[in-house]
């Protein structure tokens, strides 16, 4: 079993915080909260953030929080992290006072994607989440959703994520989905959501392929999806239901050019019960692929 419980929170390195705080807020519905430092972060639920906007050139992850249950989790997973070769970085007070946790650790996966390790979120049950558009989000032990990284190494990056940080493999997704060639993606979980991390070989420049929240009410997919076409966001996948996780969902592209899974639905995995199984297809229906537009050359 994993010493980690839940995808905590996510760091953003972003281009135009502008243009984000309006799609994060007015299109999806989460809280934006502006910070004396001028950075941005997000809110889903009453922990004191789970996104947080830095501004920067590479509209790209920045770090990956995984939460643990207490101190004594987050000792064990450090001693493992360190016994298997991996560089552990105990952050410092005033780090961790700013990621608003009791304390945090930091390491890098085999393909330089920086994740931090936590415990003890402080949460704001004092300024309770107040989304612009209503929307209440599928959070608590679960986590703030999931995300989709980007690799070269597939059976290298499964391999530390299940063998050193002890993630359960949920399933596997064989398809041909890029240039005709075959794709394998693997998805996995650290709790009862199907996956909290995947792991997919596309040929991308980005370390995020995509981010997934999920929300209480399939009205607000619905909601969402109506805001976002009205405001002219491109959606890279239309609306379906996902042949695994059986998320019905739609991909809206973000300002930093990944997308978001927008979805409601998704499935609980029950440890005891659990197989992993083996797909041939990304979906059950819809979600059909959507070429951005290409800009207009300037006269």
């Amino acid at each position: 079993m994993s010493e980690i419980a839940a995808l905590g929170y996510i760091g953003l390195e972003v281009s135009d915080p502008g243009r984000w705080a309006h799609f994060a807020g007015k299109l999806l519905g989460l809280e934006v909260v502006g910070r004396d430092d001028g950075q941005t972060d997000l809110r889903m639920d009453d922990y004191a953030w789970r996104l947080r906007l830095s501004e920067g050139p590479r509209d790209d992850l920045s770090f990956i929080g995984w939460e643990v249950k207490d101190a004594a989790q987050l000792a064990a997973l450090a001693r493992r992290l360190g016994g298997a070769g991996v560089a552990v970085e105990v952050l410092s007070t005033e780090i961790a006072a700013e990621r608003c946790v009791a304390a945090a650790i930091r390491f890098a996966d085999p393909e330089g994607n920086i994740s931090e390790a936590f415990y003890g979120p402080l949460q704001r049950t004092d300024r309770p989440m107040v989304s612009p558009q209503g929307v209440r989000f599928k959070t608590g032990r679960q986590g703030l959703g999931h995300i989709v990284l980007s690799c070269r190494d597939l059976e290298t990056m499964q391999a530390f994520y299940t063998d050193v940080l002890h993630f359960r493999l949920s399933d596997v997704i064989n398809t041909e989905v890029v240039s005709g060639r075959p794709l394998s993606l693997r998805f996995l979980r650290c709790n009862a959501r199907h996956h909290s991390l995947a792991l997919a070989p596309v040929p991308i420049p980005k370390k995020i392929v995509h981010l997934m929240f999920e929300v209480a009410d399939i009205d607000d997919v619905g909601r969402a999806m109506y805001r976002c076409l009205d405001a002219q966001v491109h959606l890279s996948m239309t609306l379906g239901r996902h042949s695994n996780d059986e998320m019905l969902s739609f991909y809206p592209l973000s300002p930093s050019g990944f997308d978001i899974e927008y979805g409601w639905g998704g499935l609980a995995v029950d440890d005891e019960s659990w197989h992993v199984l083996t797909h041939q297809a990304t979906s059950a229906w819809g979600h059909r692929f959507q070429r951005p537009p290409k800009p207009v050359p300037v006269s």
